[in-house]
C-alpha cells in the first residue's frame, strides 16, 4: 500500500496543484466525471502528542495516481474542519 498524505498545516505545499476537473460528491471524488477515488476510512490517531483525525481515500485505478495530490487539495478545500489529515492510497 502506498499513501500520499497532507497534514493540515501544509496547505502552502498544495498551492501549485490544480483541482480543475475534480468534483467531490458525498464520499467520492470524480475526475472529469469519472469516479477516481472513494473514502475508505476515517480514523482518529495520536500523533506527535496530539489527537488527529484522518480520512483516507482509495483510488479506483492507477491511472489516477498522478492526480493524488490534486485530490488531497480538493478534499482539504472542501472539508468543513481544516484540521483533518487527508490521505490518498495509490494503486500499483
Amino acid at each position: 500500500m502506498i499513501l500520499v498524505s497532507c497534514s493540515p498545516n501544509s496547505a502552502n505545499v498544495l498551492n501549485g496543484y490544480s483541482t480543475e476537473g475534480l468534483t467531490y460528491e458525498n464520499t467520492s471524488v470524480f475526475y472529469n466525471g469519472v469516479l477516481a477515488a472513494e473514502l475508505s476510512s476515517v480514523e482518529v490517531a495520536f500523533d506527535d502528542g496530539k489527537l488527529v483525525q484522518e480520512a483516507t481515500f482509495v483510488l479506483t485505478s492507477s491511472e489516477f495516481n498522478e492526480i493524488a495530490v490534486n485530490i488531497i487539495k480538493l478534499i482539504h478545500e472542501k472539508k468543513e474542519d481544516p484540521n483533518w489529515e487527508i490521505e490518498v492510497e495509490l494503486k500499483l
